[in-house]
């Protein structure tokens, strides 16, 4: 990378449909009829989230994903278009991922998956191969099928960022995901040891480890700068809490990468997530 060039990131994994239905409240589960204030149907998944925000930073942006050869394909298709996005797609005989969120006003979510798409694929990983060698960023969903990608990353040499999301300290799930990690991502809901767990994975070798605490801001932590902090930005109006996390993800990133400076790469991250919040989509509209 050149100091004119821009940053160039490989997204693998996390592409779904939702349809968003925005209530005052969640449903409470009793028999009944309940009405949408609101309803709105668009990309969603954590890859699609983080490529989408990368991309409005400026990132050159790659994103593999697995669909259906199916309409929602399409729809998703013609929205990581719109971001100036490169969708490396690879077609599922289970179809598109797809989620209905019920989301409240405090911006709670209730998921309700109506096709979570396959646990076990064949993962054709040649066609990310060759975008590795000159990625700034590469960064794998923890999608059980994206297990296929960690060793031909680790093989390149890339830095392998990692988000593992509310991991609450002994799932099982996440281990191979957060042993490869360079850089390691997460949000503290779920765990109560966190501070602990992300000074252990520096002790590893990770270089970089960051904490999201929702309308409680976020920490990271390096092993040169140790720990730092950082608040949540103060939003007037919420519109959408979804890619908040992924927004955050993309600001930091890209400002470590480029500067090093954790305080500053912390500050970016809680600016994207701010203006994220305030989009109907995963990130902020494009320009």
């Amino acid at each position: 990378m050149t100091a004119s060039s821009p940053l160039r990131a490989v997204i693998l994994g996390g592409v779904a449909w939702n349809t968003m239905v925005y209530r005052d409240s969640l449903p409470s589960g009793e028999p009944g009829t309940i009405f949408a204030d609101r309803v709105h149907d668009t990309i969603g998944s954590s890859g699609a989230g983080k490529a989408m925000n990368l991309s409005t930073l400026g990132v050159d942006t790659t994103l593999w994903g697995l669909v259906g050869n199916d309409g929602y394909a399409a729809w998703a298709n013609e929205v990581l278009d719109q971001y100036g996005i490169e969708f490396l797609q690879q077609v599922s005989a289970a179809g598109t991922e797809r989620h209905v969120n019920f989301m409240d006003s405090a911006g709670d979510r209730l998921s309700v998956f109506v096709n979570p798409g396959p646990h076990e694929a064949e993962i054709d990983t040649s066609v990310v191969e060759p975008l590795l060698p000159n990625a700034d960023l590469v960064s794998v969903v923890i999608k059980n099928y994206c297990r296929a990608f960690l060793p031909l990353v680790i093989a390149s040499g890339a830095e392998l960022w990692v988000d593992i999301h509310d991991y609450d300290g002994v799932n099982p799930y996440h281990t191979e995901f957060i042993e490869a990690a360079d850089c390691l991502t997460m949000s503290t809901l779920l765990h109560d040891d966190w501070r602990g767990f992300l000074e252990s994975r520096i002790e590893a070798g990770a270089k970089v480890c960051v904490a999201t605490h929702g309308v409680d801001g976020a920490s990271a932590i390096s092993p040169e700068d140790g720990w730092a902090e950082i608040p949540a930005i103060p939003v007037d109006r919420v519109v959408d809490t979804n890619g908040a996390g992924d927004a955050f993800y993309a600001g930091f990133a890209t400002t470590w990468i480029t500067t090093g400076d954790l305080q500053a790469s912390l500050e970016a991250g809680a600016l994207q997530a701010s203006l994220a919040v305030q989009s109907p989509e995963l990130a902020p509209l494009p320009r």
